[in-house]
């Protein structure tokens, strides 16, 4: 990108040297009075285009010392002034004004150029991920790019607590963000942005409204603008941008930011709508569960607490918010297919060869029921592998080691964990040391070895980061 970027300027610099060159031989043939002269013009603007001020100035002078041999070598003094001066002299003002105007009405029009690109690019991450965390760093970061600013904090506002809770950042450093709580009642730049109002401050050192006066001194924060960030009916929180140097914010520099804030509260609600429909499948989908194991009384509640030690697990070995969240309506829709085997089955499915190979369709029924919805397609993986072995004799494919999806082998190891701590009609129940000493055996035969020891370790209390297994890709996923 930088080697194409110098070759531009090279070009550029070569077509304006030549296009003079032709302009001045034009020149000599028609005088300087002819309009030959006026075609200056366009290497100077092209110059002010391409290379800005510096360039613009440079044109325009050369272009100027291209007219010169038309001028007289040598003033007198006492004399009267030369014709060729009183040309020459506004010749070279209009080359410079025609250069400086290009040159600022340029980098005005890349300006907007740029601004318009970074918006419709934070408009286009909100339609493409409902994260409202990724959106607002994005925000933060180009906030900061596009303004020429040091710093951008994104504050949401706590309503229950009246705090202004820190949702996104760019630029400083942990030590100041951490410098301590804002709320409404101990800071009146927010409380003022939360009624609505764009707040300037010139001087945050000295600003009474500023809470945090000499955390910005140390910092070098000079002018902070605050912008409330506001949806249809309320107020959701602040934007802010730091300036080292001590400003008045323009009013187009408002404008921008307030943009800014707006796409960050459509980015907001959209993940709140998000959030909304995201419950309410989850409630929809424990529902089901629930409604399911009240079938099997012995293991009523056993997808909530294999849910609970999957998160718990997934975190230790670093899996993603993303797979968290998959985990999470894995767990609980992990048995789903035993909606499809009667009770009989159930109960035999350790009594005999017959109930053992229908109890063992389950995991199929389950593939079979979740198919068609299309947002569950990233954890059929745990529906249908979860009872697959390490070494290769589980079911229902008989996968071996790392061929088992990541999230299936998490699962298996704490569904194997509570049945042994809640077990069925057909087996003896085990203290939480014997079990978590059985899930330590399996390790290598029925579980992943390393997934075996972050399990020990987690519910040892040894500490809950471990290194991550080897991932695999799993059906469903992009």
């Amino acid at each position: 990108m930088q080697r194409s970027r110098v070759a531009y300027l090279i070009g550029a610099a070569i077509v304006i040297l030549l296009s003079m060159a032709a302009i001045t031989v034009v020149v000599k043939l028609t005088g300087t009075s002819g309009i030959a002269v006026h075609f200056y013009y366009l290497p100077i603007i092209y110059a002010a285009f391409v290379f800005g001020d510096w360039g613009a100035t440079l044109a325009s002078l050369l272009a100027a010392s291209l007219c010169g041999p038309w001028m007289p070598s040598r003033i007198d003094v006492d004399g009267p002034v030369p014709q060729g001066v009183w040309e020459g002299i506004p010749r070279l003002l209009m080359f410079f004004v025609v250069a400086m105007v290009s040159a600022r009405t340029s980098s005005a029009l890349k300006r907007r150029i740029s601004e318009t690109r970074t918006l419709y690019q934070v408009a286009r991450s909100i339609t493409s991920t409902l994260r409202i965390g990724r959106v607002l760093d994005l925000i933060a970061t180009h906030s900061v790019a596009v303004m020429h600013g040091h710093a951008c904090s994104i504050r949401l506002l706590d309503r229950a607590t009246g705090e202004m809770k820190l949702a996104a950042t760019s630029g400083l450093d942990e030590s100041y963000w951490g410098k301590g709580p804002v709320t409404l009642e101990t800071s009146p730049l927010d409380a003022a942005v939360v009624e609505g109002k764009v707040v300037q401050i010139r001087d945050a050192g000295s600003d009474p409204r500023f809470q945090y006066s000499q955390a910005a001194r140390k910092a070098g924060i000079a002018s902070i603008l605050s912008v409330p960030l506001k949806s249809k009916e309320e107020t959701l929180g602040v934007i802010r941008i730091y300036s080292r140097r001590r400003k008045t914010f323009r009013s187009s520099e408002i404008d921008l930011l307030t943009a800014f804030a707006d796409q960050a509260a459509v980015g907001i609600e959209n993940a709140q709508l998000y959030e909304d429909i995201r419950r309410n499948y989850y409630e929809t989908v424990r529902a089901l569960t629930r409604a399911i194991e009240a079938r099997d009384s012995a293991t009523y509640n056993h997808s909530e607490r294999v849910n609970e030690l999957a998160q718990r697990l997934s975190k230790a070995v670093g899996l993603s918010d993303e797979d968290l969240e998959l985990m999470q309506f894995g767990c609980t829709l992990h048995d789903i297919g035993k909606i499809g085997l009667d009770e009989q089955v159930i109960d035999a499915r350790a009594g005999s060869d017959a109930g053992a190979m229908f109890y063992r369709m389950h995991s199929l029924i389950g593939r079979t029921i979740l198919q068609p919805i299309g947002f569950l397609q990233p954890v059929i993986d745990i529906v249908v592998h979860h009872h697959e072995a390490w070494d290769g004799t589980g079911f229902p494919e008989g996968l071996k080691g790392e061929d088992i999806p990541l999230r299936a082998r998490i699962v298996a190891v704490c569904d194997g964990y509570d049945r042994l701590l809640h077990p069925t009609s057909l087996d003896s129940g085990m203290t939480q040391r014997e079990a978590l000493q059985a899930v330590v055996d399996g390790a290598g035969s029925k579980y992943d070895p390393r997934l075996v020891a972050a399990f020990r370790r987690l519910m040892s209390g040894e500490g809950d980061k471990v290194p991550a297994p080897a991932a695999n890709p799993t059906p469903g996923e992009a």
